[in-house]
């Protein structure tokens, strides 16, 4: 019986030991599997976080390529509008310069022609007397009925032609709608300071009111006359028209 019982009692203090040598060995795996784990927190600690990146800049690189994109699209634009103004710009002068071309071929083939028998020809216009005398009015109505009218006097070198003719015939111009505003009949403005006026301006007022040419008089083309005077008259028409 002393004898099992000693034989227990070592069986009790091997098993206390390798109960013991176990613990110990768990105590050391613990402690090893922890300072691991220290140590792995530990550099993962220095490691730095991932940081995404600020939304700001983004944004403010977007908006400046927004702006660029409109400020590039607005001087397309600009230059796509202002080259085809320029195109049509010239396409007007082109065509204008074409009209104008063909108007002087027109007007110098008009030129040629003739005038008829009884009418002389100065540049591109007949001239003629009228084959009746009787005031401004009546002489008028005649010039028109024959497709002229009162000769307008466009130029020096008209008037000195007209000044070859003898007597003092009734003139294409009046102020009867106006007085003091005189008016060819053409509608354009006889100037009251021109110095064709005999005695250098109209002097007649109201009572005249129709312009005639003044024959044998050094430097004077015209005066104004009382349009019932009895006259005959000076008739033009154009070849260009």
């Amino acid at each position: 019986m002393a004898r099992n019982t000693q034989g227990e009692r070592e069986e009790r203090i091997v098993d206390n030991y390798a109960t013991s040598e176990s613990l110990r060995d768990q105590h050391q795996d613990c402690v090893g599997t922890e300072e691991s784990s220290n140590t792995l927190g530990t550099v993962r600690s220095q490691q730095p976080d991932p940081v995404s990146p600020p939304q700001w800049p983004i944004r403010a690189v977007v908006v400046l390529l927004v702006l660029l994109s409109v400020a590039l699209l607005a001087g397309l634009l600009r230059f796509v509008v202002q080259h085809k103004t320029v195109c049509m710009g010239r396409d007007v002068e082109q065509l204008l310069q074409r009209l104008k071309n063909v108007t002087e071929q027109r007007d110098s083939l008009l030129c040629k022609q003739e005038c008829p028998s009884g009418w002389d020809k100065f540049v591109c216009k007949c001239y003629r007397y009228s084959s009746e005398s009787g005031s401004w009015s009546k002489i008028r109505e005649l010039c028109v009925s024959l497709g002229a009218d009162l000769v307008v006097v466009d130029s020096k070198e008209e008037m000195d032609f007209i000044s070859r003719y003898d007597e003092d015939p009734w003139l294409g111009a009046t102020d009867e709608a106006s007085e003091g505003m005189w008016r060819w009949v053409d509608g354009t403005v006889l100037s009251a300071d021109n110095p064709s006026w005999c005695g250098g301006k109209p002097d007649g007022g109201k009572d005249k009111n129709c312009l005639r040419k003044v024959w044998g008089k050094l430097n004077t083309k015209w005066t104004d006359e009382s349009c019932e005077d009895n006259r005959y008259g000076f008739c033009e028409y154009n070849l260009m028209t």
